[in-house]
């Protein structure tokens, strides 16, 4: 994957989950200040009033658990803007309860929306970038997962919430080393903190709490009153500003990631509390890593590692 990206100043941007949040801020951002064009989605079109309605602006019903709803929503947006350059995988939702209190139905749920209708269009744009685009000039392109710092730390009372995210992260890492750099796809993990939208409100599925887990002060119930708490997203991130250093990032890239050679990093904290939380995370995971090292190196010789070079990038 070549870490070098030029943003065309009529890119196309197909964005997913824009009726509220980060996806509704992005496109209404895209639509007003850009010269690019903008595809606009959500389970219901009406709820795209917001966004301004613009010969650079197509808004589209899209489900993303069904795959003929993106196959539609997709032929759509080609034959009316020829190519699409950014594919956003906005659409998404939180999943709030102790593990043991979530059924099943709802635990896969989750999944459908946040897991599989990424890749679903995951899969649908690979050969929109590499086969349609290049036919109006434009090679190659962007896919943008929008995790979260939930897709990299887990917390109490949201273990289907993470095992969604998670599984985006490694699907996406895998899929971006399975491609050629001439293809000119890139992919990038966008991983936010806390923002002000409603992703702790109408964003956010509640199950009631089990009954062995009442205790409040139990982790998940301490987190649930953080959350419920006006206070809640005092601190949180303005979702105009994290909007504004997505698209500054797709433009311009960022100095010195991709091993020093600059263009778009593959993973992207958005965030004080994002970045910092990895940071410490990983510092304490250095650590424990340390202590275990005769342990694991007691299993086999260094001719294991040796051989697995190759898988090194």
């Amino acid at each position: 994957m070549s870490a070098h990206y030029t943003l065309p100043t009529d890119a196309v941007w197909f964005i997913t989950g824009c009726s509220s949040g980060i996806g509704q801020t992005l496109a209404t951002y895209i639509a007003s200040t850009t010269t690019n064009r903008v595809i606009a989605t959500a389970r219901n079109s009406s709820s795209l009033s917001f966004i301004p309605s613009t010969p650079n602006v197509l808004k589209l019903t899209l489900d993303v658990t069904s795959q003929i709803s993106i196959q539609t929503a997709l032929t759509t947006s080609l034959q009316h803007f020829g190519r699409i350059d950014i594919f956003i995988n906005n659409a998404g939702y939180g999943l709030m309860g102790d593990t043991e209190a979530v059924s099943d139905s709802d635990a896969r749920a989750q999944m459908d929306t946040n897991f599989w209708g990424a890749v679903d269009i995951t899969k649908t744009a690979l050969p929109i970038l590499r086969e349609e685009n290049p036919k109006t000039g434009q090679k190659g392109g962007v896919i943008i997962q929008v995790t979260s710092l939930g897709g990299r730390l887990a917390f109490p009372g949201n273990a289907f919430y993470h095992a969604s995210k998670f599984a985006l992260e490694g699907f996406t890492e895998a899929v971006s080393k399975e491609l050629p750099a001439d293809w000119n796809i890139h992919f990038c993990l966008i991983e936010p903190g806390g923002v002000k939208t409603n992703y702790a409100t109408t964003s956010l599925a509640s199950i009631a709490p089990h009954p062995a887990y009442t205790d409040p002060k139990l982790p998940t119930n301490v987190l649930r009153a953080y959350k419920s708490s006006p206070e809640a997203m005092k601190n949180w991130a303005d979702p105009k500003v994290v909007v504004e250093r997505l698209y500054e990032v797709v433009r311009d890239g960022v100095e010195g990631c991709n091993g020093g050679k600059g263009g778009i990093p593959f993973r992207l904290p958005l965030g004080s509390d994002s970045w910092g939380m990895q940071r410490l995370a990983m510092e304490e995971g250095l650590k424990e890593f340390g202590v275990l090292e005769g342990t694991s190196l007691s299993i086999s010789g260094k001719e294991q590692m040796e051989s697995i070079k190759f898988l090194r990038k």
